[in-house]
């Protein structure tokens, strides 16, 4: 009796265990709810986008901010087309910041040509047109770029925000222009392959005008 009791027990124990690394590993690999809020949509172009899979995370300063939903290819560019989720609590401005950035943005608006050379209703209009556009915009500004980084030496891929210095911000619905694809070990071989040969030959190119002189004279 007793030893069935203790069979009992292991095996709830162990289906238990089961059960929790089940959910655990749904949570690593990304598979489980992505519990976004305020969701919005937006895009990137790469040249390569090896192992990138839907519903990697997309991170910036080690945050994550959203989820791949799908990976298309434009047949006219030939480029990988990368849609993603943000979560809008997490990359958008709060009143306060918001007010300091379109006072920022006006004051940068005063300093320009077309701004300067506009009769004072143009330039009025051009304020409020600026401040309607600042409405949907994120925290993720202009010079900013993405890039396939590698959660480790041979883990996940996911996109990485790498945030810059601008002052202006890409709207809602949005493409990150600035990007930098998967750069595959194969690629990386070649290259160094190709550069060593290049460097060779010159080196040999060199070392016969060299002699070549020598003889000359």
């Amino acid at each position: 009796m007793q030893s069935r009791a203790s069979e009992l027990a292991v095996g709830v124990f162990v289906i238990i265990f089961a059960v929790a690394m089940f959910f655990l590993a749904m949570k690593v690999s990304g598979l489980s709810g992505s519990n976004l809020s305020d969701r919005y949509s937006m895009q990137a172009e790469f040249d390569n986008v090896n192992g990138l899979k839907p519903r990697a995370k997309v991170t910036m300063s080690g945050v994550t901010i959203g989820r791949v939903t799908d990976i298309t290819l434009d047949p006219m560019t030939r480029l990988a087309t990368v849609h993603f989720d943000l979560d809008g609590t997490l990359t958008s401005f709060n009143q306060a910041q918001l007010k300091l950035v379109q006072e920022n943005a006006l004051e940068e608006l005063k300093y320009s040509t077309d701004y300067t050379d506009a009769s004072p209703d143009q330039q009025k209009a051009m304020q409020n047109e600026l401040i309607a556009n600042m409405k949907s915009i994120t925290s993720i500004d202009e010079d900013a770029y993405i890039m396939v980084a590698t959660n480790g030496l041979l883990g996940e891929k996911y996109l990485k925000v790498i945030p810059g210095g601008g002052l202006n911000y890409i709207p809602r619905g949005g493409s990150i222009i600035n990007t930098q694809g998967t750069m595959d070990l194969e690629d990386l071989i070649s290259k160094f392959i190709t550069g060593g040969t290049k460097t060779t030959d010159s080196d040999s190119s060199n070392q016969n005008d060299a002699e070549a002189s020598f003889v000359a004279e």
